[in-house]
């Protein structure tokens, strides 16, 4: 077994709580004027253009990287405010761009999607259905933890929000670590064993249809953590290797304890809004929403998921 993180970690910018909402300094930034400006010069070849000749822009973002996804709380979200004189295929396309910046775009499904829309279908979880697809809450999850190299960063951009509800939720898992070995360091361990994570399908013919990883992991001074409740029952099920008494009490507890009030800082994405935040350590969900009428209204979020070749994985 690899090491395990065995301290609690006093870092505000690693073990954070609903209280970050009071400091949207640390997460939430706005697009200066001279960015705007370049912006504003290139507007016609926003869809094809290469960030780098977008050097005040490129240089912002890195920043912004470093200094919050990186070294910071995690979390960085470009209020849509910023860009309230483009238009939405503008804004889309400048979105599209600040993911280049941060790094690779990845293919999200055996469509090839490299963006993918996060909109209610009438679906349900309960059926079988993806949680995007749905209009429920809860599930509170990193991205991907199915894969064996999951994405670093998870990106989203707010086209339109919901009718009422649909409160974005994060968490950091250093916080949750925490709760874990205050109350149930006896449970810890079992975090670091490898469980199975359904690949729902998407695996090619002689791979295993299930990734074996465990929940936490620590490395090189980081915490990792992947996590979607579902997909380990699922996992489980296909290779047919129940889990054990203890182990589904130490689920059932980190469930329990990702529901805590303290622990989930709630933010309502307006239109325009960009969120990016580090998969390895921010988790994330939503409260479940009532939708407009009006399909041209209707709740929707593009996803973009991000593989950075200087994160160290």
């Amino acid at each position: 077994m690899d090491e395990i993180l065995d301290k609690i970690i006093t870092d505000e910018l690693l073990a954070w709580d609903k209280t970050l909402i009071d400091k949207k300094q640390q997460f939430v930034v706005n697009l200066n004027a001279e960015i705007i400006d370049e912006l504003v010069n290139r507007r016609n070849e926003l869809e094809n253009i290469d960030v780098d000749e977008l050097p005040v822009l490129k240089n912002k973002i890195l920043y912004f990287k470093k200094n919050i996804l990186l070294d910071g709380v995690g979390l960085l979200i470009i209020d849509g405010i910023s860009l309230k004189n483009f238009s939405s295929k503008e804004k889309i396309s400048i979105y599209k761009l600040v993911s280049k910046i941060l790094g690779e775009l990845i293919i999200q499904n055996i469509k090839q999607e490299k963006i993918v829309e996060i909109r209610d279908v009438g679906k349900s979880m309960k059926t079988g259905g993806r949680y995007h697809e749905t209009r429920e809450g809860g599930s509170h999850h990193t991205d991907s933890p199915q894969w064996k190299n999951v994405p670093d960063y998870l990106g989203l951009f707010c086209v339109h929000s919901a009718k009422n509800g649909g409160t974005n939720l994060f968490l950091s898992a250093y916080t949750i670590h925490n709760k874990i070995l205050k109350d149930r360091k006896d449970l810890s361990k079992i975090f670091y064993e490898n469980f199975h994570f359904d690949k729902r399908g998407e695996f090619k013919e002689g791979e295993s249809p299930t990734v074996f990883e465990p929940i936490f992991k620590f490395k090189d001074g980081r915490l990792y953590f992947r996590y979607l409740r579902n997909y380990i029952d699922a996992g489980h099920d296909i290779q047919n290797q129940p889990l054990s008494e203890s182990q589904k009490e130490a689920l059932t507890y980190l469930d329990n304890t990702m529901l805590e009030d303290y622990m989930m800082m709630r933010y309502d994405f307006k239109p325009g809004d960009m969120v990016f935040s580090d998969n390895h350590r921010v988790v994330h969900g939503r409260t479940p929403f009532e939708d407009h009428d009006d399909p041209n209204l209707k709740r929707l979020m593009l996803r973009t998921w991000i593989k950075d070749p200087s994160y160290r994985n």
